[in-house]
């Protein structure tokens, strides 16, 4: 995906791509936190919306104001915003100065967090602790911008992908440095929650990303990222394979339940775009409609879910330029409200 001005490819070829099925046990690690957190999983408010669940929208370089009339769009005010901080040196990921223009907003912030920069440092290094000052001063930054209460750091995201620096490689790094970064963030910024998640279905990094969880002490939602693609949903079996293939939204979903988190989709949307040559579903409204349909199935532990608005033709999935798409959303918005959606489901085609 396209993230303030770095370029990194989504679509992971068959030849690359390293589907893993072998159960791996993860220990469900008590909560030994000192702060009395949720067990039942983490809910996000979600007051402003009205829906059964937290629901919000990513608009690259947004300001408030074109979020809110998001939600008047849709006929439901977002709940959620989805942000991304520059990442190509330590100060633009640790210094997030930009975060006090949200000060005065009622949002839930996610920001999505850069594990390392651009410009150098390694998962070995942030594993044995090289970082740690830098991400006590991340976590005072936070705190001074006074929204930490109503923060979700999505702290290392898409790690079971090549395409961004911190790629799990060695999952035990991965897990380290995350657990690292907890501990120092919350040395001043005690009531951010932590939102650990994956990219659906194909691991090209050659993993399995339950190899890379830090373990239940240090996360507070199981989140997952998943586009209309690879393989689009336009066929039934299409869906099947995204909703109940391997690592796919279900069994994330399940992954959450089990260990008593909450769910998260963060990034989901059709993908009309360029980069996937024809591996996306384009304008495609069942797609819309089955993931509300999922949305609803999973409500007794979806924190939230986040619309990703894109513009740029490489994903091209902003609603204004799919027609078809964007009436499912606002009617699919306009029946949750009225609580009379059953099934709500569109044939394919």
């Amino acid at each position: 995906m396209h993230r303030r001005g770095t370029w990194v490819t989504a679509a992971v070829g068959a030849a690359l791509a390293v589907v893993l099925t072998a159960t791996v046990a993860v220990p469900a690690t008590a909560h030994r936190d000192s702060r009395a957190r949720p067990q039942a999983g983490v809910k996000v408010p979600n007051d402003r919306s009205g829906l059964p669940w937290a629901s919000g929208v990513f608009i690259p370089y947004a300001a408030p104001s074109q979020i809110e009339d998001f939600g008047n769009w849709r006929g439901a005010a977002p709940d959620v915003v989805l942000l991304y901080g520059a990442r190509e040196t330590w100060d633009q990921i640790v210094k997030p100065a930009w975060l006090k223009g949200w000060r005065d907003t009622a949002f839930t912030l996610v920001i999505s967090t850069a594990m390392l920069p651009e410009d150098g440092g390694t998962l070995a290094e942030c594993a044995r602790g090289d970082f740690d000052a830098r991400w006590r001063r991340y976590g005072r930054d936070i705190a001074a911008a006074g929204v930490a209460s109503r923060t979700v750091i999505r702290l290392g995201w898409e790690f079971n992908g090549l395409w961004v620096r911190w790629a799990a490689k060695n999952p035990a790094h991965y897990a380290q440095c995350w657990r690292r970064v907890h501990r120092s963030v919350e040395l001043a910024a005690p009531k951010v929650r932590w939102d650990w998640c994956v990219n659906r279905s194909m691991s090209s990094v050659g993993i399995d990303p339950r190899r890379a969880y830090p373990g239940n002490k240090y996360v507070d939602i199981v989140g997952i990222d998943s586009f209309d693609g690879f393989p689009p949903a336009t066929t039934e079996e299409g869906w099947e394979q995204q909703h109940s293939g391997a690592y796919g939204l279900e069994f994330w979903a399940a992954f959450a339940r089990a260990r008593g988190k909450g769910f998260s989709v963060p990034e989901w949307a059709v993908y009309p775009g360029t980069s996937w040559e024809g591996a996306g579903g384009g304008d495609n409204p069942a797609y819309i409609a089955r993931m509300f349909r999922f949305f609803r199935q999973n409500a007794d532990i979806l924190a939230y879910e986040v619309y990703f608005n894109e513009h740029d033709p490489y994903q091209g999935g902003a609603l204004n330029l799919n027609p078809l798409s964007a009436e499912e959303y606002r009617d699919q918005i306009a029946r949750m409200l009225r609580r009379d959606c059953q099934e709500c489901v569109r044939p394919m085609g």
